[in-house]
């Protein structure tokens, strides 16, 4: 019996498995206690994978697909890699606090159930059913206790920003340079997370921080940072986000989300040369 906890953006996932599971890297870094209380509990099975009986409800392009079958949501994944199709399938309650994962005979013993992207989704979905939180396409950055979050989408310069604060400033904390979740804070304000997502750059973290400031990245000649209308700063926003468009009251509630990140007036406009003047330009604001 393998049983193991993870704990991403807030959100923690407990797994049960009659196999051993090895967590990899950088996945295992997440890893909490396995006595902790689990906001969604998964039961690791073997078994024949099928295609449900409900109608798709999200056809992803890639590995994985979505369908509601009666009052439950299932995910199914299919790979030329294996012999099965789908080799896997995630089937949750409807308050997704409770689910099944079945694995075919031709996955590898041993292998992580929640392999992305399968965590990615999960936390994704729970957040977004929540509603006080978001996963962006941002290059998260701790300096002294303050999380500042660049974001654009691939070939924005994320990971060319974190070499940069890397090489000019003093130990700093990359949380990511691919994919970060925001959460509105308990207490107030709002809180920046490291996801084991990461990008070319390869670093995360399990740490957080609270959220000073977000920048949207924009490679330039010369660095300037420009304020956005709140109107400007959502559309951006929603732009370089992972949202559930399969269901509208969740983006409803991530729109929800960007409109206080930009009354607050946390976003701006990052345009960037690739040198100091990037890093100095933050730091002095």
């Amino acid at each position: 019996m393998s049983r193991y906890a993870l704990r991403i953006g807030g959100v923690t996932i407990s797994v049960e498995s009659d196999e051993t599971i090895d967590v990899p890297d950088p996945a295992a870094r997440f890893l909490v206690s396995p006595d902790a209380a689990g906001d969604v509990h998964l039961n690791v099975t073997r078994g024949a994978p099928a295609v449900p009986h409900g109608g798709l409800l999200f056809d992803s392009g890639a590995v994985w697909r979505l369908y509601r079958d009666g009052g439950r949501s299932v995910f199914t994944f299919s790979s030329p890699a294996f012999r099965s199709d789908p080799y896997k399938t995630a089937s949750f309650d409807a308050e997704f606090t409770r689910g099944e994962i079945v694995l075919a005979p031709d996955v590898a013993p041993g292998s992580d159930p929640l392999e992305y992207p399968l965590d990615e989704l999960l936390v994704s979905t729970i957040l977004g059913r929540r509603g006080n939180g978001a996963e962006l396409h941002g290059c998260g950055i701790v300096v002294d206790g303050k999380g500042y979050l660049f974001v654009g989408q691939s070939g924005a310069g994320k990971t060319t920003t974190a070499r940069l604060w890397l090489a000019e400033t003093d130990s700093p904390l990359i949380l990511s340079d691919d994919r970060i979740l925001v959460t509105e804070a308990t207490g107030g304000g709002f809180r920046m997370w490291g996801t084991p997502w990461h990008g070319e750059a390869e670093v995360c973290s399990a740490a957080d921080a609270p959220l000073k400031a977000i920048y949207l990245l924009e490679q330039a000649n010369a660095t300037a940072i420009r304020e956005l209308e709140p109107s400007e700063a959502v559309a951006r926003l929603f732009g370089c986000s992972f949202p559930l468009f399969y269901d509208a009251e969740s983006i409803s509630r991530t729109l929800g989300l960007f409109g206080k990140l930009a009354e607050e007036r946390l976003v701006s406009l990052l345009a960037f040369a690739a040198d100091s003047s990037a890093v100095r330009a933050v730091v002095v604001q």
